[in-house]
């Protein structure tokens, strides 16, 4: 008919990457963050597509960062920190349910980045910091107990065996002579040879 225009809207039905940056969330226990998200999606209906929105990418975005926004506001910064799986899957269902009204399969859908402020980094740096601390002490508190026991029970097995004792006293004898150019023994190896068929006895 005269007087009517029509349009042609090309749309690629091929998977695509969108991704939204620097989104500032705050986290259950008031920690604001930075998060970079990421979403594969393809359109499957492109009549829907454009019918139901002039853009449907821009569609995807704020339902992208409203999912995110929920989701990681109920929780606290170290369950963010500990399963960024578990906080995408938890946004992926509401993106998905949004984005097929319009005709627009979404698949992957990842937090790919949380960047936290300069502070708090440090504050944390401090806290990993002080928990190694920690730790390295509770295992040299352990090595230093083994040891003492270790003593205890040689000193026990000494008390009890005099000529092991006597032993080891050759034994460190022998070790200080290989390191010093004259040792004088007084009472002299034979002496000492006495003093264990004396124990022995």
């Amino acid at each position: 008919m005269l007087g009517r225009k029509h349009g042609v809207k090309l749309v690629d039905t091929r998977w695509q990457a969108h991704e939204v940056s620097g989104q500032e969330i705050l986290t259950r226990d008031r920690v604001s963050l930075r998060v970079n998200l990421s979403a594969d999606y393809r359109v499957t209906d492109p009549m829907r597509a454009v019918a139901e929105a002039r853009d449907f990418v821009g569609a995807l975005h704020p339902s992208l960062q409203l999912a995110f926004r929920k989701t990681l506001g109920a929780l606290t910064l170290d369950e963010v920190l500990a399963d960024k799986v578990s906080v995408s899957a938890d946004a992926a269902a509401q993106v998905r349910t949004d984005m097929a009204a319009l005709g627009i399969e979404v698949g992957e859908i990842a937090l790919k980045d949380v960047i936290l402020p300069g502070e708090m980094r440090d504050i944390l740096n401090q806290v990993v910091a002080a928990q190694k601390e920690a730790e390295a002490n509770v295992i040299r508190r352990r090595e230093e107990t083994n040891a003492t026991r270790s003593l205890l029970n040689t000193a026990k097995v000494m008390a009890e065996h005099p000529v092991m004792l006597r032993l080891k006293e050759l034994e460190a004898l022998e070790t200080i002579a290989g390191k010093v150019e004259r040792l004088t023994v007084h009472n002299g190896a034979e002496g000492l040879m006495r003093d264990i068929v004396r124990l022995q006895d």
